[in-house]
């Protein structure tokens, strides 16, 4: 597995190595059981995340987490369309940062449709044009507070990392790339 750190500073290496007999096949992968956020190294069943040729369509790319039991690989790893993570992540900020009195409102153009044009490229073709506004699911009073609880204490986990996200896109848009 190609990947490179610094041997005297760090130990990234998995303790399983990569599947290659999936039908999703990686083209790049990061060992990420020591990244996965609030789960330690020990405990955590996502061994890797993976850029590849997707199971579903060889002429599309994905990105799948890659999970492990212990003892074999699991199906619960979900292989993503590349856009989806992103709108995942897009949901998940409204939703967990700025949901006001139990709903969540998308501004219009948050999401679009791509659909290709004849040279195979993909364009918004269908924009959303006006706001969506989710409201919370019924939910009892221990669920709510669990649910609570948990962003309560993964909050600044959560916050750091968008704010690298953040700070990674800035970085690309003023040198050109996005």
């Amino acid at each position: 597995m190609p990947y490179q750190t610094n041997p005297h500073t760090t130990n990234y290496d998995p303790q399983v190595a990569l599947p290659q007999h999936l039908d999703h096949k990686p083209v790049y992968a990061l060992p990420y059981q020591v990244f996965d956020g609030f789960y330690s190294p020990q405990t955590t069943e996502l061994r890797y995340i993976s850029i590849g040729i997707a199971q579903y369509d060889q002429d599309k790319v994905s990105i799948k987490t890659m999970r492990h039991t212990g003892g074999r690989w699991t199906r619960q790893a979900e292989e993503l369309a590349l856009h989806r993570p992103i709108d995942m992540t897009l949901f998940l900020a409204k939703a967990i940062f700025d949901s006001q009195n139990g709903a969540v409102d998308i501004q219009n153009g948050t999401f679009s449709e791509y659909t290709p044009n004849p040279s195979g490229h993909y364009v918004a073709t269908k924009i959303q044009n006006s706001e969506i506004l989710i409201t919370q699911e019924q939910r009892s009073y221990g669920e709510m507070a669990s649910y609570n609880e948990f962003l309560d204490k993964t909050g600044g986990l959560l916050k750091d990392r968008l704010n690298k996200l953040r700070d990674i896109l800035n970085d690309l848009k003023a040198r050109g790339k996005i």
